[in-house]
Order: C-alpha cells, then sequence, then structure tokens
C-alpha cells in the first residue's frame, strides 16, 4: 500500500507542480499587465495573452525579425515575451544614447539561469553589474588594455600567424581550418600561455564541447527556465528537463576546462618556465599580494575561460568573411596587396605596426566588420531601473537587445548596406567618420564593451594583411565568384559565420612562398 501511495504521489507531484506554475504565470502577468495600464510604453508589435510576442520569434535570424519590427515601429521597439519586457535596439543612435551616456542603469545582465545557476558558467560576460564584476573587469582592462600589451603578446601572435601560413602553403584546402586554429591559438595563447598544433588539441575539443553544451543546443526549456525560474527546481529526472541533465553534465566539464589550464600555468610558474600571458600575470598578482588561497584560484579560473568564448568565434568568424569577400572582390584584394606592396615591400611579411600606414586596407576592414557583423544581437543588457527616454517609460527589469546587425544595415549611415564598399571608410576626415566606424558597436556598448577589443582587432589585422601578402584568394578550382554568391549562406546563433565555401590559397610568386616557408623556419626553432 505504502508503494502504490508512492507511485500516486510520483503522478500527482508533476500536475501539482503544473497547477502551481500555471497560477504563478497568471499573478505575474495579471501583474505586469496593471502596471503596464499606467506607462507609456514605446511602440511594437501586438501581443497575445500569456505569450506576448513571443511566438513571434523565431528560432533563427532573429535580428532579421527586430529589424523588420523596427522598420515598422521606430528605432525603440516595445516588445514582451512571457512576462518578461524586452526592448529592442535598432539604431546606433538609441544605443549609445542609453547604453552608453545612461550606463549606470544599462549595465546589468538578465538572469541566464541555465549558464548561471544550473552550469555555474558565470563569466564575465554573462555577470550581472556587481562588484565581482567590476573586479573582473579591472582584471581584463589591466592585462589587455595596457599600453604595452600588444608588444608583449606580439611575437606569441607572430609566430601563430607564421604557423598558419606555413600551414595553409602546405594544405591549402584546409585553409578555413588553419585559419581556425590561428584564432584559437592566440585566445589560448593570451589566456594560458599554450599554443594548440590543431584544431583536434584534446584541449580545444574539451572546450568546445563544453560551451556547446553552457551555451547552445539545449532546447526550448533552457530558454523557459529564465522566464519561469520556478523550472530550475523541478527534478532533473522528471520529462521535459533534458536541459537540467545536460546543465549538470555541462557543469562537470566546465570544472575541468577552466581547471586543467590553472594547474598547468601554475606547474610552470614553479618551474620558472611560464610565458606571458593572463593568468601568469593574475597568479603573480594575488602571490604578491599573499592572497592566492583555493577561493581566489577558482576566481582565476573561471575569469579566463571568457578569453576563449568570447574572442575565438567572433574572430574567426570576421576572418573567414575576410576571405570570403577577397574572393568575390578580386579588385578590392589587388587594391590591397597594392598597397600592401607600395607600404611594406618584397622583403617581409606585414607585423602590427604596419597598421597605421595602411589607409585602404583599414577601410576594408572596417567594411568587413560591417559587413559580416559577427555577433548580430551582441549579448542581452538589462535596465536595473525604470527609466524614460524620447517620451517614453521603460519597466524596470527590461531586457535591452542590441540589434546591430540592424545597426550595421542602417540606410542612413551606410548607404546600399549589402554592398561590400570599403569606399565609404576612406575619407577618415568626412563628418561623423569616427562615430560610423563599426569597430565602435560591434563589440559592445558602453561599460559592457569588450575589453579584449584592441587585441582582436590587431590580431584580425594581423592574420588578414599577411593573408593577403601572401597568397591570392580565389574561388576554388571549377568555381567562379558567381557560383559562390549563389550559395553563400550563413549560421544563425550568437555569432554569425559564413557557411563553408570553396575558395583557394595561391601563392604570388616563388618569393612570397619563400617568405612564407623561411619565417615559419625561424617558427620552428624558436
Amino acid at each position: 500500500m505504502a508503494a502504490l501511495q508512492d507511485q500516486d504521489a510520483l503522478y500527482l507531484y508533476p500536475t501539482a507542480l503544473i497547477t502551481c506554475l500555471l497560477l504563478t504565470v497568471v499573478l505575474i502577468l495579471d501583474r505586469s499587465c496593471r502596471r503596464r495600464n499606467h506607462l507609456r510604453l514605446p511602440p511594437g508589435p501586438k501581443q497575445v495573452p500569456l505569450l506576448g510576442n513571443v511566438h513571434q520569434l523565431p528560432s533563427t535570424y532573429q535580428h532579421h525579425v527586430f529589424a523588420e519590427w523596427g522598420k515598422q515601429f521606430g528605432d525603440l521597439v516595445y516588445a514582451r515575451f512571457f512576462s518578461t519586457p524586452v526592448l529592442v535596439l535598432n539604431r546606433l543612435h538609441t544605443a549609445r544614447a542609453l547604453l552608453e551616456k545612461r550606463g549606470a542603469k544599462y549595465s546589468s545582465r538578465p538572469s541566464f539561469i541555465y549558464q548561471k545557476d544550473i552550469v555555474q558558467f558565470d563569466h564575465l560576460i554573462l555577470m550581472s553589474y556587481t562588484d565581482r564584476w567590476k573586479r573582473h573587469r579591472r582584471w581584463f582592462q589591466n592585462a589587455l588594455l595596457a599600453r604595452n600589451t600588444l608588444n608583449t603578446y606580439e611575437p606569441m601572435r607572430r609566430n601563430e600567424v607564421q604557423t598558419m601560413l606555413r600551414d595553409i602553403l602546405r594544405e591549402p584546402g584546409e585553409a578555413l581550418g588553419h585559419i581556425r586554429r590561428y584564432t584559437a591559438a592566440v585566445m589560448l595563447g593570451v589566456g594560458y600561455g599554450y599554443s594548440p598544433s590543431s584544431l583536434d588539441d584534446e584541449y580545444i575539443r574539451m572546450t568546445e564541447e563544453a560551451i556547446e553544451l553552457s551555451l547552445g543546443g539545449t532546447g526550448p526549456s533552457s530558454g523557459l527556465v529564465d522566464f519561469f525560474p520556478a523550472l530550475q527546481y523541478v527534478p532533473a529526472w522528471m520529462p521535459g528537463m533534458e536541459f537540467k541533465r545536460r546543465g549538470l553534465r555541462a557543469r562537470k566539464m566546465v570544472q575541468e576546462v577552466n581547471r586543467i589550464p590553472l594547474e598547468r600555468v601554475k606547474r610552470e610558474l614553479m618551474a620558472g618556465s611560464a610565458r606571458p600571458c593572463v593568468t601568469t600575470a593574475l597568479l603573480e598578482e594575488a602571490m604578491g599580494e599573499g592572497a592566492l588561497g583555493e577561493a581566489e584560484e577558482r576566481e582565476i579560473a573561471g575569469a579566463l575561460g571568457v578569453l576563449y568564448i568570447a574572442g575565438t568565434d567572433t574572430t574567426a568568424a570576421t576572418l573567414i568573411a575576410f576571405v570570403l569577400l577577397m574572393v568575390l572582390h578580386p579588385d578590392i584584394q589587388q587594391k590591397v596587396q597594392a598597397e600592401l606592396d607600395n607600404v611594406i615591400g618584397d622583403a617581409r611579411l606585414p607585423v602590427s605596426s604596419d597598421q597605421p600606414s595602411l589607409s585602404y586596407f583599414e577601410a576594408v576592414m572596417k567594411e568587413v566588420y560591417r559587413w559580416i557583423c559577427p555577433a548580430p544581437l551582441g549579448v542581452p543588457h538589462q535596465l536595473a531601473e525604470r527609466d524614460e527616454y524620447d517620451g517614453f517609460d521603460m519597466p524596470e527589469g527590461s531586457l535591452v537587445v542590441t540589434n546591430v546587425w540592424a545597426m550595421s544595415r542602417d540606410e542612413e549611415q551606410f548607404p546600399g548596406p549589402e554592398r561590400f564598399d570599403p569606399e565609404r571608410f576612406v575619407d577618415t576626415t568626412a563628418e561623423g567618420a569616427e562615430a560610423r566606424d563599426p569597430r565602435k558597436f560591434v563589440f559592445g556598448f558602453g561599460r559592457r564593451v569588450c575589453p579584449g577589443r584592441v587585441i582582436a582587432d590587431s590580431s584580425v589585422f594581423l592574420a588578414a594583411a599577411n593573408l593577403v601578402a601572401a597568397f591570392d584568394i580565389r574561388p576554388a578550382k571549377g568555381f567562379d565568384a558567381q557560383q559562390v554568391v549563389s550559395e553563400l549562406a550563413f549560421t544563425s546563433g550568437i555569432v554569425r559565420h559564413p557557411k563553408p565555401f570553396p575558395c583557394s590559397f595561391e601563392p604570388r610568386s616563388a618569393a612570397k612562398a619563400n617568405l612564407v616557408l623561411g619565417a615559419a623556419e625561424v617558427t620552428d626553432g624558436m
């Protein structure tokens, strides 16, 4: 009988829980409706009971829908996802007015319950605007924005560029993979002083799996838990709770991914062989202050994961977009090569200090950032307290979505936005030229702007300049540019990648090939 009662309880428990959840939803919606009736909200799409506008949002390419809302309702759009108020910013001037000029109100993050509470994947990108966030931010600003930062990491980055060029020369059919390895190696080098030999590196594979479990492909419930926090308390064994089971697996992987490189750097410090990197700097600082306990080590280990997550994918997307655009626009590629030959000559390959002397190439790279827009929606902000803008009320707790893709397609700022046209950035003295630089918005806004933006941009320049200096980048044999365009597609997600496309890399001359091999031989001997 007791067993039967237990079995009955097992079936009654989900029913009672669902009933409680529904009652909670009704109460929250009733309260939020009464609040909204007294607010002058920005215009937005028509809402339906309970869902709000969430049913109008597809699972992919959401930036396109937000952009359409902007065309219908204006620069500032109000929507509601279940009971959560949402503000969509589609214009650059609106984003700057709110996120930069009112940073104290707009610098927090949503709850991200799946990532932060279940997976315990609480990195700088996702942290709320707290003293802990400020501490982690200070760490990265000191490590990545100091004047000598680029000089500190220049030998490592040149080494990785030379390895990339050599690998492409030897395996041109795997060029895009070698570019991805370069971006991973730079971020791991900056973070941990570690250089992977290939994308099959065990640590890279483990990290990629942890990221996939933590940030993507976890099913709809992982997103619902942010809108219905009570779901996090539902037992993992219940139907529909696969996201919790995956989250608990991800937690173990994240802990290992954080621990392994930290332990390696600690051993190298003890042996006196540690390379310059952010982990080394933080450990030495903590040891100097006598504060390197277990808790501090966990903080440092958790903090460093953000470099790989935030830097590798976006940098790779930008570089691969550069390759694609050189395939599609051979005339622009030839102009870039002519400038490189004129400024640098034939005796060497580009280095970071060449960047200020390459004005046309700079215009090309600005247009690459604008055209690809690697993170179309950035990471959402959260409004910490009620605000008013342009005659509208913005409710406290609103999810603030920056549609960076729509900003990059603003017809007023960038006429013919789908056209790749570096000439729009050639005249750096034109009114508003500095403000229109896409690097001013693709790396985020206000207090949440990416602290690694300088080294990321410099690493993109270094790789792109070397690629086009050493190689002619063309459609693969048997293809032409029109065929590449006809099959062109992009991934949907946090980062926007061009999907694989046919391309070839041929040394511009025997002398360029010798430069690549000569540089690689020097690298191999380092």
